[in-house]
Protein backbone atom coordinates (compact mmCIF):
# COMPACT_ATOMS: atom_id res chain seq x y z
CA UNK A 1 0.00 0.00 0.00
CA UNK A 2 2.73 2.46 0.34
CA UNK A 3 4.51 1.59 -2.43
CA UNK A 4 1.48 2.66 -4.35
CA UNK A 5 1.27 6.02 -2.40
CA UNK A 6 4.70 6.65 -3.20
CA UNK A 7 4.51 5.68 -6.76
CA UNK A 8 1.41 7.93 -6.78
CA UNK A 9 3.46 11.10 -5.68
CA UNK A 10 6.42 10.46 -7.92
CA UNK A 11 4.01 10.38 -11.12
CA UNK A 12 2.44 13.48 -9.78
CA UNK A 13 5.73 15.07 -9.06
CA UNK A 14 6.75 14.05 -12.65
CA UNK A 15 3.37 15.07 -14.48
CA UNK A 16 3.86 18.70 -12.48
CA UNK A 17 7.40 18.62 -13.67
CA UNK A 18 6.24 18.00 -17.54
CA UNK A 19 3.35 20.95 -17.40
CA UNK A 20 5.88 23.60 -15.84
CA UNK A 21 8.32 22.57 -18.84
CA UNK A 22 5.61 22.96 -20.89
CA UNK A 23 3.99 25.79 -19.58
CA UNK A 24 7.62 27.85 -19.33
CA UNK A 25 9.42 25.88 -23.14
CA UNK A 26 10.37 29.23 -24.21
CA UNK A 27 12.19 30.68 -21.44
CA UNK A 28 13.90 26.98 -21.72
CA UNK A 29 14.70 27.37 -25.15
CA UNK A 30 16.06 30.29 -24.64
CA UNK A 31 18.43 29.68 -21.44
CA UNK A 32 19.59 26.50 -23.54
CA UNK A 33 20.47 28.80 -26.76
CA UNK A 34 22.12 31.49 -24.75
CA UNK A 35 24.37 28.70 -23.21
CA UNK A 36 25.23 27.01 -26.18
CA UNK A 37 26.12 30.53 -27.98
CA UNK A 38 28.14 31.71 -24.73
CA UNK A 39 29.78 28.09 -25.00
CA UNK A 40 31.44 28.39 -28.42
CA UNK A 41 32.13 32.09 -27.94
CA UNK A 42 34.02 31.00 -24.62
CA UNK A 43 36.43 28.00 -26.53
CA UNK A 44 36.64 30.28 -29.60
CA UNK A 45 38.11 33.26 -26.99
CA UNK A 46 40.14 30.26 -25.27
CA UNK A 47 42.03 28.59 -27.95
CA UNK A 48 41.62 31.54 -30.68
CA UNK A 49 42.07 30.23 -34.20
CA UNK A 50 44.05 32.28 -37.02
CA UNK A 51 42.56 34.07 -39.58
CA UNK A 52 39.57 34.63 -37.62
CA UNK A 53 37.96 37.80 -36.09
CA UNK A 54 36.97 37.31 -32.74
CA UNK A 55 36.20 40.37 -32.06
CA UNK A 56 33.64 40.39 -35.19
CA UNK A 57 32.69 37.03 -34.10
CA UNK A 58 31.69 38.12 -30.94
CA UNK A 59 30.10 41.22 -31.75
CA UNK A 60 27.50 38.78 -33.97
CA UNK A 61 27.45 36.05 -31.14
CA UNK A 62 26.47 39.46 -28.69
CA UNK A 63 23.81 40.40 -30.80
CA UNK A 64 22.35 36.94 -32.21
CA UNK A 65 21.76 36.52 -27.77
CA UNK A 66 19.78 39.85 -27.64
CA UNK A 67 17.24 38.97 -30.69
CA UNK A 68 17.49 35.74 -29.93
CA UNK A 69 16.05 36.46 -26.13
CA UNK A 70 13.51 39.75 -27.05
CA UNK A 71 12.16 37.71 -30.07
CA UNK A 72 9.49 34.87 -30.70
CA UNK A 73 11.02 31.54 -31.34
CA UNK A 74 10.31 30.25 -34.87
CA UNK A 75 10.57 26.42 -33.77
CA UNK A 76 11.01 25.09 -37.70
CA UNK A 77 14.25 27.50 -37.97
CA UNK A 78 15.44 26.56 -34.70
CA UNK A 79 15.48 23.06 -34.76
CA UNK A 80 17.74 23.23 -37.55
CA UNK A 81 20.10 26.00 -35.69
CA UNK A 82 19.88 24.17 -32.58
CA UNK A 83 21.33 20.99 -34.40
CA UNK A 84 23.96 23.73 -35.98
CA UNK A 85 24.94 24.67 -32.20
CA UNK A 86 25.35 21.20 -31.39
CA UNK A 87 27.82 20.29 -34.06
CA UNK A 88 30.35 23.46 -32.59
CA UNK A 89 29.57 22.41 -28.89
CA UNK A 90 30.62 18.63 -29.67
CA UNK A 91 33.65 19.63 -31.13
CA UNK A 92 36.49 20.63 -28.49
CA UNK A 93 38.31 23.09 -30.49
CA UNK A 94 36.81 25.04 -33.20
CA UNK A 95 38.69 25.96 -36.86
CA UNK A 96 38.06 28.67 -38.71
CA UNK A 97 36.08 26.88 -41.39
CA UNK A 98 33.85 25.90 -38.17
CA UNK A 99 33.81 29.52 -37.22
CA UNK A 100 32.68 30.86 -40.12
CA UNK A 101 29.31 27.87 -40.19
CA UNK A 102 28.53 29.28 -36.63
CA UNK A 103 28.39 32.95 -38.25
CA UNK A 104 26.59 31.85 -40.84
CA UNK A 105 24.01 29.95 -38.84
CA UNK A 106 23.36 32.92 -36.81
CA UNK A 107 22.47 35.08 -40.05
CA UNK A 108 20.52 32.25 -41.35
CA UNK A 109 18.26 32.84 -38.53
CA UNK A 110 18.15 36.41 -38.15
CA UNK A 111 19.44 37.68 -41.67
CA UNK A 112 19.76 41.24 -40.24
CA UNK A 113 23.13 40.16 -38.46
CA UNK A 114 24.75 40.12 -41.98
CA UNK A 115 25.05 43.65 -41.51
CA UNK A 116 27.89 43.32 -38.37
CA UNK A 117 29.56 41.65 -41.29
CA UNK A 118 32.32 43.79 -42.13
CA UNK A 119 32.09 44.98 -46.14
CA UNK A 120 34.04 43.60 -48.64
CA UNK A 121 35.36 45.61 -51.67
CA UNK A 122 34.82 44.17 -54.84
CA UNK A 123 36.72 45.07 -57.62
CA UNK A 124 34.87 46.29 -60.89
CA UNK A 125 36.29 43.52 -63.12
CA UNK A 126 33.88 44.81 -66.00
CA UNK A 127 36.96 47.85 -66.68
CA UNK A 128 39.48 46.96 -68.69
CA UNK A 129 42.52 49.45 -69.84
CA UNK A 130 42.49 50.58 -73.22
CA UNK A 131 45.33 49.15 -74.86
CA UNK A 132 44.74 50.22 -78.25
CA UNK A 133 47.31 53.28 -79.49
CA UNK A 134 46.08 55.75 -81.26
CA UNK A 135 49.54 57.00 -82.70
Amino acid sequence: MIALIVAGVVLLLVIIAGITCYLKKDELVKYGTTTMVTSIKTKLNDNPVAGVDTVRVNAIADAFIEKFNEAEIDYPKYGALSGKLQEFISDEEIDSAETERFVQAMIEYFPELEQLLPAVEIEDSTYMEDTVSTE
